[in-house]
């Protein structure tokens, strides 16, 4: 083959790059199980190896298989108890604010009815006449609305979250990882086997940097997502606000979005304490109650925990997450903070490789020159 008939290697690079995402995009509904249980691979290979690793009494080696499988017996099993403890629980709290709430609605309009006449405002008589004086579409504003949050709300209201999609998810998840996990160490040494020898020391270097920003991601989220659970439900629950569980549930489930899982927790608890009405105290207690999680979490959590490792702005992220949303749904909201962590350190890696390169330096010595006093 002839020197004009070989394709440029950026082109191929190009096809290839295009491929992977045709088909990611194609599978994007289906995807969502496999990259669960990639993500309890990823998570749990440092402690199948240390398993691995170690002795039984009597001097026999643990065998890799024994280990994932008790591992994910014990992972999967508190999983569970903590869902049989939770979600009754939460049915139960939501049951009793909904016997509750024919009366809530009747104080609560006695109550603001005449401060809002004041002003001039009328009350409404049904949710459907408050979205109609509001004109608002509740199509228009889900089909439209098309957000991180709403991507998620649609995963778990339907499609993948349907009855037979959520048995076989569930199925799924566990039967992945267990393969993932046991051929996970074969496959990251194929595929450092399928770079160049001339590029492995510094792709190496780039994957070793990557493996570390997104294990403490991933790890520093979670613990994240749990603490700030447990204090939106603790704190609005010892202040006396209606539904302060569910409430907490969906600020911690929801704060790997900036802005937004704080936004809805504050929004969400100034409602029902409007309902519940009991004075201008307790929305006092509220913003106050929000006021010392947020500052708990951006100065001490946040920083403690999940450090400056990944070193993505907020903006940054939730750009990520819009654009993630709206290539691939659900699987993009997922892949989105991990890509951006990724793209964030082939930028550092090209920065730093440019400003190495001759061009740059030359450039940089031209100007230097340039602004220097001439010698006499």
């Amino acid at each position: 083959m002839s020197e004009r008939d070989k394709v440029p290697r950026w082109v191929l690079w190009l096809g290839v790059t295009v491929a992977a995402g045709w088909l990611l995009y194609a599978l994007r509904g289906v995807l969502a199980p496999v990259f669960f249980a990639f993500l309890i691979a990823y998570m749990l290979d440092p402690l199948v190896d240390r398993i691995e690793g170690s002795r039984l009494l009597r001097g026999r080696p643990i065998g890799r298989a024994v280990g994932i499988a008790v591992l994910l017996v014990g992972v999967f099993a508190v999983g569970a108890i903590a869902i049989l403890v939770i979600v009754p629980m939460v049915y139960e709290e939501i049951a009793s604010f909904l016997r509750r709430l024919p009366g809530l609605v009747a104080r609560s309009r006695a109550e603001w009815e005449p401060l809002l006449a004041e002003y001039g405002l009328a009350v409404p008589t049904s949710v459907g006449e408050a979205l109609e004086e509001l004109h608002l579409d509740i199509q228009s504003v889900v089909t439209k609305g098309y957000t991180p949050a709403t991507a998620v709300a649609k995963w778990l209201l339907g499609g993948t979250a349907s009855a037979i999609g959520a048995i076989v998810a569930a199925l799924i998840v566990p039967v992945f990882a267990f393969y993932l996990l046991y051929d996970f160490d074969a496959l990251v040494a194929r595929a450092a086997e399928l770079i160049p020898p001339r590029h492995r020391p510094e792709a190496h270097g780039f994957f070793r940097e990557v493996d570390a920003v997104l294990g403490q991601f991933f790890r520093g989220q979670f613990t994240v997502m749990a603490i700030l659970a447990v204090l939106y439900s603790v704190g609005y629950g010892a202040i006396g606000v209606p539904l302060a569980l569910p409430i907490g549930l969906m600020a911690g489930l929801l704060s790997f979005i900036p802005y937004v899982g704080s936004t809805l927790a504050l929004a969400t608890a100034l409602l029902m304490t409007a309902l519940d009405w009991q004075g201008w105290t307790q929305v006092l207690w509220v913003l106050g109650v929000h006021a010392v999680i947020q500052g708990l979490e951006g100065f001490v959590i946040t920083p403690k925990i999940m450090g400056d490792t990944v070193g993505i702005s907020a903006i940054a992220v939730l750009f990520a997450l819009l654009v993630g949303a709206e290539l691939l749904g659900f699987t993009g909201v997922l892949l989105a903070v991990p890509t951006a962590a990724v793209v964030k350190i082939l930028l550092q890696r090209i920065d730093e490789r440019y400003r190495k390169s001759e061009f740059f330096v030359g450039l940089t010595a031209e100007a230097k020159s340039a602004t220097e006093p001439p010698k006499d």
